[in-house]
């Protein structure tokens, strides 16, 4: 049917008990923004777990919020139109003709450039389309043009040596950024402030060579002081704390025991793994606490802090010439720190430049080079060609839509891929194959558990099953809906294989099911069903409580033989004959009953013509399964998938049922083909004959009452 919605006539089709808009010409595109959201058939949708690619969905999700609306569909569409100079092709989909690329402005003279240039990099200048695997993959596009226009250069963008080493030192000093190859790199901003660093940096180094040139002891390793005072810092206080644990045990002979720690200590620590790191150790002392005033660097000294004591003396103390062998007094120790103190107050304002790493000769080295000139003139190189390359993202976008946008418009807008029995929708994952049927409605759930809550509301059959591979260590799970055949086999742990949409096989087990009627053939049998299960139920309850009981009373008779007991024995057993007899009165009195009224059933059936006996039959079957026909009738005709969706994320506009005819389709039964040849056992063919007699007496039976009552 026709409907104007603005000035636009739109067709519309009336599938699933709902209106939905058709798609099928620009002009319809053009008009999508005038369709009034309430005829949408979904308002948002998911980004993952559907068919359609994700990152094209990812590309039309431009707040990347994980989710598709409606402003969000409009807007892809719009630039679309902008873009194609034959928006037409966009029904046609696959790869992007270039010839269909709008160049009547800069924006989409230079998306044509960008994708002539794709090609070119990857080989195909001659292509006269794009597919959205080459405008996609950056490696070859980006990784063959050592500048891509980025404003990011790597190592790989220069053959000099000295300017691969440069580029490494800065990344290293002041991080890197991506470039669009998918390599580290540094930007015009980085190299600007790697110079800013280096200068203030070597303006700091020479005050103090200014300071130590006016006879101020700020190098006292000259070269080698800001190493030494590294090794100093790293040990400061732990000596500070060792010598003045060591004074105050001096002062009193009895502290000493107390501040080396008591052997509970170490005890505890015992059973740790003394081959790793342990904080336990290390706050220990540097070394054994004793009233002698001085520290051996070279033996005695705290595991953990051996290597750090040993750099001190290598570092610090030998090359001063302060030091008597391995023995460190507090008066030396003192002296020392004081020889650094001038450096200490000149290194407390050094500036936070991030260079320091590179020693200040090799900063001064690179500051009385033209390297640093050099790699602004390649960034400069790489800037000019950006023009060319900055609408390749562009290209790639606009490559996804033409592949990609009508599909989603038709799981968007409209449902024509899922009522269209020759196609799929995107939310459908693959296929079920299980308890010989093959259902083609499964969705992927997150948690089963929290998508029952208002799956249940679909009035359909959910089987949720968790599907895994052995190559494969991520799961997931599925909710297949069975919409045609019975549920008699259908329970939780059975197996099945489930098919996505890339051929792949997944082992498949039902761990969740939402039971209701699927089809009025299994409303029809379903109350027989019940009652022939609860009569089986009874008789095995029965059965096994007097098998229970004959079991007791054996256990009984043989205990009390055991005992000596025989004539209680008999006087039981004579009880037991009684009850026995007791037993077989009540029997006949019940099978007289039972006999009594059959008679005046059959007394009542001479009463009736012979073709009434087929309709009270049909009747007395119809009062059977007829309520239960019609309760899954009013369930299987709303049957919908829009609560199925809602619990997936999706957010859908209308009820989108699914039809008896429809759900034939969506859950196929297994049929044999009609020129098999099928051949019977010899057990099946018994059942038949078994068959035929029963039919034959039925058959015969009914002859004789036409007969006898005629």
């Amino acid at each position: 049917m026709d409907i104007i919605n603005g000035d636009h006539p739109w067709n519309f089709r009336r599938i699933g008990g709902i209106y939905q808009a058709q798609i099928e010409t620009v002009e319809d595109l053009k008009a999508l923004p005038t369709l009034d959201p309430k005829l949408w058939v979904a308002l948002s949708c998911p980004v993952n777990d559907l068919e359609i690619d994700v990152k094209t969905l990812a590309w039309i999700d431009h707040d990347a919020d994980g989710r598709v609306r409606i402003e969000e569909a409009l807007t892809a569409v719009e630039w679309s139109l902008q873009r194609l100079s034959d928006p037409g092709s966009l029904f046609k989909g696959g790869p992007l003709p270039l010839a269909a690329i709008n160049t009547a402005d800069d924006e989409g003279q230079a998306l044509l450039n960008s994708a002539k240039q794709i090609l070119e990099n990857i080989g195909k200048s001659d292509a006269t389309h794009i597919s959205v695997d080459e405008a996609a993959n950056t490696d070859k596009i980006y990784g063959q043009s050592r500048l891509n226009g980025d404003g990011v250069i790597a190592q790989d963008a220069t053959d000099d040596p000295l300017l691969q080493k440069l580029i490494q030192e800065i990344g290293d000093c002041l991080g890197t950024k991506i470039d669009r190859s998918g390599g580290a790199g540094i930007t015009q901003e980085i190299v600007d402030t790697f110079l800013a660093g280096a200068r203030s940096f070597d303006s700091w180094w020479q005050l103090g060579e200014q300071d130590s040139a006016k006879g101020e002891d700020i190098f006292p390793l000259g070269d080698a002081t800001p190493q030494a005072f590294l090794s100093l810092s790293a040990v400061e206080k732990k000596i500070d704390d060792y010598f003045a644990r060591c004074a105050l045990a001096a002062f009193d002979i009895r502290a000493e025991e107390p501040l080396n720690h008591d052997v509970a200590l170490f005890k505890t620590i015992a059973v740790s793994d003394f081959s790793e790191h342990s904080a336990e150790v290390a706050r220990l002392p540097i070394a054994r606490i004793a009233a002698s005033p001085y520290l051996d660097t070279g033996k005695g000294i705290n595991p953990e802090w051996i290597a750090a004591t040993f750099m001190l003396r290598e570092t610090v103390l030998k090359p001063l010439g302060g030091i008597d062998g391995e023995t460190l007094t507090p008066e030396l120790w003192k002296q020392t720190k004081a020889r650094f103190a001038g450096y200490r107050k000149w290194r407390a304002a050094k500036p936070d430049t991030g260079v320091e790493p590179l020693g200040i000769a090799r900063i001064r080295e690179i500051l009385g080079s033209d390297l640093l000139a050099k790699l602004s003139e390649l960034l400069e190189e790489d800037r000019s060609i950006a023009p060319k390359m900055t609408a390749v993202s562009a290209v790639e976008k606009l490559a996804r839509y033409h592949r990609d946008l009508i599909s989603v418009l038709n799981n968007f807008v409209n449902f024509n891929d899922f009522y269209d029995t020759k196609t799929h929708a995107s939310f459908q994952a693959g296929t079920l194959y299980l308890d010989g049927r093959e259902c083609r409605l499964c969705l992927k759930v997150a948690d089963p558990a929290k998508h029952t809550v208002l799956a249940s509301l679909s009035r359909a059959f959910v089987a949720y099953c968790e599907c895994r591979r052995k190559d494969s260590p991520n799961k997931f799970y599925i909710a297949a809906v069975f919409s045609d055949g019975d549920s008699a086999n259908l329970i939780v742990g059975r197996n099945g294989v489930f098919r996505d949409h890339a051929g792949k096989l997944w082992d498949s087990t039902i761990v969740r099911m939402i039971e209701n009627p699927i089809s009025i053939r299994e409303a029809f049998f379903r109350p027989y069903v019940r009652i022939g299960r609860f009569i089986g139920e009874q008789l095995e309850k029965w059965a096994t409580s007097r098998d229970k009981a004959m079991q007791k009373q054996m256990e009984t008779g043989v205990e009390s033989v055991a005992d000596g007991k025989q004539d209680a024995n008999t006087n039981s057993s004579a009880r037991n004959i009684g009850g026995i007899a007791g037993m077989v009165a009540a029997g006949g009195i019940a099978l007289g009953a039972i006999g009594a009224g059959l008679a005046s059933l059959f007394n009542t059936f001479k009463t009736l013509d012979w073709w009434e006996f087929p309709v009270i039959l049909f009747a007395l079957m119809l009062m059977i399964s007829f309520p239960s026909m019609i309760i899954a009738w009013l369930k299987i005709r709303k049957r919908t998938l829009a609560p199925l969706l809602d619990a997936s994320g999706w957010a859908v506009n209308g009820r989108t049922l699914i039809s008896m005819k429809l759900g034939r389709i969506l859950t196929r039964r297994a049929t044999v083909p009609v020129e098999a040849q099928c051949k019977f056992d010899e057990r099946a063919r018994g059942r038949h004959w078994l068959c035929a007699a029963i039919a034959a007496l039925i058959l015969a039976a009914a002859l004789g009452w036409i007969l006898f009552f005629a």
